[in-house]
């Protein structure tokens, strides 16, 4: 019996698969606070920031991991500028995970001159991280 060979266009499984390898999932993500501002993140596994409060909070997060990491919070206007870090930790589905940030520094701030820190506080908030499409990276 003579075995036909297959041309380009033929599907069958072969030893090592089928085709090209899947695409591995996107690192992009829509992140929404709580209090419903969001901002796109291109790739959750490395560092990247967001603007929030109409561009006067830049979120800085430096990931630990693809499930959390620490973000450094910086505040600034014409009247002054202040300084937080919370940690956060990714849970759930990785379609749309849950991220919880954790308090975990003292609020230090200046304005006219003078300059101030607050004890850190035990706050928590959360926020919904939805996996998008991958994205040009605009930061």
């Amino acid at each position: 019996m003579q075995r036909r060979r297959a041309d380009e266009n033929d599907e069958r499984p072969r030893c090592g698969g089928m085709g090209a390898p899947r695409p591995s999932p996107s690192h992009a993500y829509r992140i929404t606070l709580d209090n419903g501002e969001s901002f796109t993140a291109c790739d959750i596994t490395k560092p990247f920031s967001g603007k929030i409060g109409r561009g006067m909070a830049t979120m800085a997060f430096k990931p630990a991991d693809e499930k959390g990491g620490a973000v450094a919070w910086h505040f600034a206007n014409g009247h002054g500028m202040a300084d937080t870090a919370y940690d956060y930790v990714l849970s759930g589905p990785e379609e749309n995970m849950t991220g919880t940030f954790m308090a975990n520094s003292a609020v230090c701030g200046k304005a006219v001159g003078l300059g101030a820190c607050a004890a850190a506080r035990k706050q928590t908030f959360t926020s919904t991280w939805t996996r998008i499409d991958a994205c040009e990276d605009v930061q």
